[in-house]
């Protein structure tokens, strides 16, 4: 087990916590000065402090930053830190921090690979109050030893929160455990919790897809040596050749195609812990989510109008993916921040 899933690192962080509280310094206490604090006390417990980093650009959002990343490169564990501000008794003000806690788990659960996801939640007694009128009134509870984030519970939540975490999030569903949770005094608690990655296969009971009319078992879908996914269908070792005729996608229709697209892959890269996909891997996703998308439209997206090293670059008009093999594709790295890619 990693020195950031037992409980002593966040009773340290706690114990900080306190004792600046006690000293009467509880006024000056930041989100800043609960990353400090965690970043110190996962180095006493043995993590290398050359391997931690703040503000790491985030994987899969454009333009975000993790708080802190620790285990070296690619990183071990991604965390995030909310300790709100109280507002004053507006609700909007209210509405703005509940959006902004429910945000980070949105943000971790987008983070592909097999790092560990973290959520280091810094809650006053006031806002707890509010956070559990909250949970009654849309469903959404973090005071529980297993959270989950429901499309249908989330669309009820008001629209400055929504606004915040952002459509294309609030689509999923998201779960957590808490690990942690500590009482750094009366008026003050620290919680822990570990964030899922977007896009666990479905329950195998709950029916079979087709790409192309052949039945796709979720079940057999396995991972490749190469970090890759590979699709096993009813009676064959390989996933099915999917027809190479390539459709005519109005330019209307481009956008919305690929915003989910792009979503579909980031679950797919999500679900796999690696960086390559198959057009033949997002259209069994897209499918499973009930796209209104035909399979000539995702796949003639895929390797060309969103490639940017497709055969025929004058169909390109989006430089999302690259082609790195013969049918296999990955997110293109737009930019760099730190040294670091960022996609």
């Amino acid at each position: 087990m990693s020195v950031w899933h037992g409980p002593e690192v966040w009773e340290t962080v706690a114990a900080e916590l306190r004792t600046y509280r006690r000293r009467g310094l509880g006024q000056l206490l930041t989100e800043d000065t609960v990353r400090f604090a965690a970043a110190r006390a996962l180095v006493d417990a043995g993590a290398d402090p050359a391997g931690l980093r703040v503000e790491w650009p985030h994987p899969v959002l454009k333009g975000a930053r993790v708080d802190l990343v620790a285990g070296g490169q690619p990183p071990a564990v991604h965390i995030e830190f909310k300790f709100p501000r109280e507002p004053n008794e507006q609700n909007a003000a209210w509405t703005m921090v509940l959006g902004e806690v429910l945000k980070d788990f949105y943000r971790l659960a987008t983070c592909p690979g097999r790092a560990d996801r973290l959520f280091v939640y810094v809650e006053t007694a006031q806002l707890r109050r509010y956070m559990a009128g909250a949970a009654q009134r849309y469903g959404l509870d973090l005071d529980v030893g297993e959270v989950a984030l429901r499309p249908a519970d989330v669309a009820r939540l008001p629209m400055t929160a929504a606004q915040i975490i952002g459509a294309d999030l609030t689509a999923h569903h998201v779960k957590a455990r808490r690990l942690v949770l500590i009482d750094v005094d009366d008026a003050l608690r620290l919680a822990v919790y570990e964030v899922d990655p977007l896009g666990a296969p479905p329950d195998p009971t709950a029916g079979r897809l087709t790409v192309e009319g052949t039945p796709l078992d979720w079940a057999a879908t396995v991972a490749e040596p190469g970090g890759g996914l590979s699709l096993q269908t009813a009676g064959k070792d390989n996933a099915p050749e999917l027809p190479t005729t390539m459709a005519v996608v109005p330019v209307g229709t481009r956008d919305g195609a690929r915003r989910e697209i792009l979503e579909a892959i980031r679950v797919l890269l999500a679900r796999s812990g690696g960086d390559t996909f198959t057009p033949a891997q997002v259209v069994a996703e897209m499918a499973h989510r009930g796209t209104g998308y035909a399979e000539s439209t995702i796949r003639t997206m895929v390797i060309s109008h969103m490639c940017r090293t497709a055969p025929d670059n004058a169909a390109t008009t989006y430089d999302d993916l690259e082609r790195v093999d013969r049918g296999v594709y990955r997110l293109v790295y737009h930019g760099h921040a730190d040294g670091q890619p960022v996609r």
